[in-house]
């Protein structure tokens, strides 16, 4: 600029510049430098698709990411290769989403937490990982598989079509999920992700198995497990879901003893009481009370379990009954059915051994024993118990010790086998009109049989029972229990390892670990196996003669893998040549002779199995793509899933994780779990209930629910906003607020951006700004470790509520409010405004730092209008702001003390003074302010608080006689420290300057001295 100007020159164009502008309250408002950008203040959708969501999370990931890699490559030593990799990158592998049907809300809160990590962690000067991946194997995708099939074909049907078109369905899905994904702004490289149908994923899995195989974990068994009737497989504990209102149809049923061992009792009663009725010789039938909530299991009954601790009692209905029933003393006056009954004597729970008892049930007259057993309680029921091998976990391990039968008379469609059912059942287990065995768990199933009971008389009564009871989770169906040959997984060692290595895991929130301890420890086995097709093979193979004698081994798994990873997945499935020359390629050389007499199994793997191998993926990307010799102990900084992993994911990869190694590592350093989404009435989201929101909506609006748009950034500012531990509530009012606060932010960047346009574009350094922009750096300095600790305690909600804080108080209502005359009125290049200027930009990145995790596109969009030139002496300006360093600034605390003691004291008494004026004086513009300090050092200059306190002019002196005692608008201020100041408050004797409108011009519409020099300057190239 030219400051070379006349006197003269300078005077005439002031005149000029005044006659040009004259006749206008506004008539200086050109010359102003008022904020100016093209940053929009409403974000953009289409733009955020095209431009800013691949500029700041594809284009960001790949950048860091070759970043990383190329520094990797350059290190030769296998050592320091693996300490760079422990200290420099942070990993996240995802818990693969079920690849089917479309996203919902869930989806969109577990994904974008995940996000929120990474990059904080990038912006910390971390290189990222993040592992996506999908679940592509189960039984809802081969539903749909099957829904495509005809019916009548069903039976026939191959299994290499069904899977086809599983795996259409599945393909499809994981596309249509993935482009729904990156509507989040998730940033990651979504073309490398793994599918648990990947080739070398499934190979992996078996290899796992196949370690378990070897550690002897591996076993099958005809036990009982839970089963769906409807999807017709065995199910694992975590794919049930429990009605808490389902209704059964209990029944009190009695069974008589042996003839033989209602004698030998009656000994012993003599032996043991005196006081017994003198017919006891004549008695015709003792009883044993059970109570059961599953008649339909009665046929399976292969003994009765007591309790040797409890004491029992003998009742009848009459005193001179000819039938006795055997209770548990203390039930006895509980069971509602008994009333009436009396008690004839007491006996000792040692009394029940050796004794017998047959079921008329069955007709068979096979005796049948009563055994004691710890499971029998005295809580309900009648203290003695139906055990039914085939139906029951209690029950079938009692049977195995005693060598009971294991016996389950149903089909995999949850109907009666007739076939092992004795002949004269046969006509009322047959539905007439379709001459099909009955179903289990059908209504009338439970009347037929309560009828034939009672014909036996064998039922004392029945009733209807409320209870808790196992639904299938995908079918909504009630299941059941039935023993079928299964391929299950021994964990009793295992689980001891596991519990072991949480020890070091860090989990948030810290409940997580009794909860996932608690699953582990009440868990003993895990049924592995499943009937269906489309899922990884069990690598085992049965004799054609005999389908119930499984063949397996070492050498026979490593066999069949090698063959799978030659010939694919889909050939263990295709169906074998009639003269079973193909099983000569699956079974060793050693058994080529016998290997037509045998074909592949038919059982596939739990997908838990299947997710649950995801850690050896990890593996496999650290030693083929890392490259390294040795991979970290710690596969992934972070797991983190919904609360209801603790049953699923979280449990099944750490089992076979620890199964796998033979040792207490876990797959993960800390473990991270969400709630579940809610609507505004507090009821979980649901697709049955029809009150979801879908992500799409909340992004783009929904005009029918009442949505307003919220785009990708408000979508991630609603999962942020709460604490995630807890459950997360959606809707039109949550949302309406998230607008609200999104809107303010980007007004903030708005007025930072166009404040940031001009000047000579120069940070200046802490030490050479004011005190006053100093005081606003140290409240961001606080503001930035605040944020820090709570990023670092995943606590997303309080970095929000922070900076919004701090966005309404220190800057809306204060710093921006105060500096909006220099800005505007001063010279472009004077100190005071470079030094705001200064302070704007330290502004502008402190929040960039801290939203930039959570709110990305705002960040982006508003960093990509910052002129470079500010920080274009750093050493790579052109570095993302999603990557630029954490700021840090010098810590005052004693400045930020002092400045808020004086400023909330000066500024409270100003308003107080001010008031008492306001009849005469409407603006604190057109005031000017005395304050004597005797003996007091202020924090801040008599410009600084003009600003503060907005008024024309404050005057700062060290003189009591100055201040004129009768001035009704003096006031003596105490200050925290114990010091007095007086400040007097009187209307400016200045005039109004039509340019910067405060009080503090000479002449009546003329400009001020500050305004005449700015345009002086601002014009002499005019």
């Amino acid at each position: 600029m030219n400051h070379g100007i006349t006197s003269m020159g300078r005077s005439n164009c002031l005149i000029l510049l005044q006659r040009r502008f004259a006749g206008s309250q506004h008539s200086f408002q050109k010359t102003l430098l008022l904020p100016k950008t093209k940053f929009s203040n409403r974000s953009n959708l289409q733009k955020t698709y095209d431009i800013l969501t691949p500029q700041c999370s594809d284009q960001l990931y790949a950048q860091q990411w070759d970043e990383f890699m190329g520094k990797l490559t350059k290190i030769q030593d296998p050592k320091v290769k693996l300490k760079f990799v422990e200290e420099n990158l942070f990993v996240i592998q995802d818990g693969p989403p079920y690849a089917n049907g479309d996203l919902h809300f869930g989806h969109a809160l577990n994904k974008i937490l995940k996000d929120v990590l990474n990059r904080y962690n990038l912006i910390k000067g971390k290189y990222v990982y993040f592992r996506t991946g999908w679940d592509c194997h189960g039984l809802p995708i081969e539903m749909k598989a099957l829904k495509e099939i005809d019916p009548n074909k069903l039976e026939t049907i191959s299994p290499l079509k069904i899977r086809s078109i599983a795996a259409s369905h599945a393909k499809k899905a994981v596309a249509s999920q993935l482009k729904q994904f990156k509507d989040f702004a998730i940033m990651t490289n979504w073309n490398d992700h793994y599918e648990t149908v990947q080739p070398k994923y499934e190979i992996d899995q078996l290899k796992v198995f196949h370690q378990m195989y070897k550690r002897g974990y591996i076993r099958r068994q005809n036990k009982p497990v839970f089963w769906g009737t409807e999807t017709r497989t065995a199910l694992a504990e975590s794919e049930l879901e429990y009605n808490e209102k389902h209704v059964s149809r209990a029944a009190y049923v009695r069974f008589p003893l042996t003839e033989n061992s209602k004698n030998q009792f009656v000994s012993k009663i003599k032996q043991h009481s005196n006081e017994l009725p003198s017919h006891i010789d004549n008695i015709e039938n003792i009883y044993c009370l059970i109570w059961t909530s599953t008649p339909w299991t009665l046929f399976s009954n292969r003994a009765i379990s007591y309790n040797k601790n409890f004491n029992y009692v003998l009742i009848s209905h009459t005193e001179n009954s000819n039938d006795l029933t055997i209770v548990e003393k203390t039930l006895f006056n509980q069971v509602e059915s008994l009333k009436g009954y009396q008690v004839i004597c007491e006996i000792p729970g040692v009394f029940l051994e050796d004794i017998k008892y047959h079921n008329p049930l069955i007709a068979d007259e096979i005796s049948r024993p009563l055994l004691h057993g710890d499971h029998v309680t005295n809580s309900t029921g009648t203290g003695l118990v139906h055990t039914a091998p085939g139906h029951g976990a209690d029950d079938y391990m009692l049977g195995v010790k005693n060598e009971l039968e294991i016996y389950s008379p149903v089909n995999n469609r949850g109907e009666y086998d007739l076939k092992q059912i004795p002949n004269h059942l046969h006509s009322l287990l047959t539905v007439p009109e379709s001459k099909k065995s009955r179903n289990v768990l059908d209504k009338n199933t439970t009347d037929v049989i309560l009828e034939l009971l009672s014909k036996c008389g064998m039922l004392v009564n029945h009733h209807s029972y409320t209870h808790s009871y196992p639904y299938d989770w995908r079918s909504k169906k009630p299941i059941i229990i039935r023993a079928t040959p299964q391929w299950f997984a021994d964990l009793s060692d295992v689980k001891t390892n596991a519990l072991n290595s949480l020890e070091s895991v860090e989990f948030f929130p810290r409940r997580g670990k009794n909860r996932l301890s608690a699953f582990i420890r009440g868990r003993n086995e895990w049924c592995i196996s499943r009937q269906r097709y489309w899922g990884v093979p069990i690598p085992a193979f049965y004799r054609k003669d005999d389908p119930e004698h499984a063949l397996i081994s070492d050498e026979i798994i490593e066999h069949a893998i090698n063959t799978i990873s030659r010939k694919g997945i889909n050939s263990w499935f295709s169906p074998s040549e009639e003269d079973g020359s193909d099983m000569v390629e699956w079974l060793p050389p050693s058994m080529s002779d016998v290997a037509n007499q045998y074909i592949r199994g038919k059982d596939t793997m739990d997908v838990w199995f299947d997710s649950g191998s995801a850690w050896k993926d990890m593996e496999r990307f650290y030693k083929e793509v890392l490259n390294l010799a040795k991979t970290p102990q710690l596969l992934s900084d972070i797991y983190l899933e919904g609360s209801d992993q603790h049953r699923g994911w979280f449990q099944s990869s750490l089992l076979t994780k620890v199964a796998d190694s033979h040792q207490s590592i876990a797959p993960f350093k800390t473990l991270i779990t969400h709630g579940f989404t809610l609507d505004e009435n507090g009821i979980k989201m649901s697709k049955s209930i029809g009150n979801t929101i879908s992500p799409k909506a909340i992004i783009e609006g929904n005009d029918k629910l009442n949505l307003p748009a919220l785009g990708t950034d408000g979508l991630r500012y609603l999962v942020c906003q709460t604490d995630f531990t807890n459950d997360i509530v959606a809707g039109p009012l949550v949302m309406t607020h998230v607008a609200e606060a999104l809107k303010k932010f980007r007004l903030t960047f708005r007025y930072l951006l166009g404040n940031l346009q001009t000047g000579n574009f120069k940070v200046m350094p802490f030490n050479e700004l004011r005190r006053l922009d100093q005081y606003i750096i140290s409240s961001l300095n606080e503001l930035l470790q605040n944020s820090d600790k709570n990023f670092k305690d995943y606590n997303f909600s309080k970095v929000l509520s922070g900076i919004q804080y701090h966005m309404n108080n220190h800057l809306s209502a204060f710093y921006f409010d105060i500096s909006k005359d220099s800005l505007y009125s001063d010279h472009i290049d004077s100190l005071k405004r470079r030094q705001i200027q200064s302070t704007l930009f330290y502004i502008m990145d402190s929040y960039r730092s801290i939203l930039a995790p959570i709110t990305p596109i705002l960040v982006q969009d508003a960093w990509n209008y910052l002129p470079k030139e500010w920080y274009s002496d750093e050493v790579d300006n052109t570095i993302s702001p999603m990557k630029r360093e954490w700021p840090k600034f010098t810590k005052d605390d004693q400045l930020k003390t002092s400045f808020e003691i004086f400023e909330m004291a000066i500024f409270k008494e100003f308003q107080s003074l001010f008031q008492e004026m306001s009849s005469t004086v409407t603006k604190s513009e057109q005031t000017s302010v005395l304050i004597n300090a005797v003996g007091t050092e202020f924090p801040f200059s008599e410009d600084e608080l003009c600003d503060i306190l907005k008024t024309s002019s404050v005057k700062i002196i060290n003189d009591k006689t100055s201040i004129i005692e009768n001035n009704h608008n003096s006031k003596i201020i105490k200050l925290q420290s114990g010091d007095e100041v007086i400040m007097s408050i009187i209307p400016s004797p200045l005039h109004k300057c039509p340019r910067c409108w405060k009080s503090t011009s000479e002449e009546q519409d003329k400009l001020c001295n500050r305004c005449e020099e700015t345009i002086h300057v601002n014009t002499t190239n005019l």
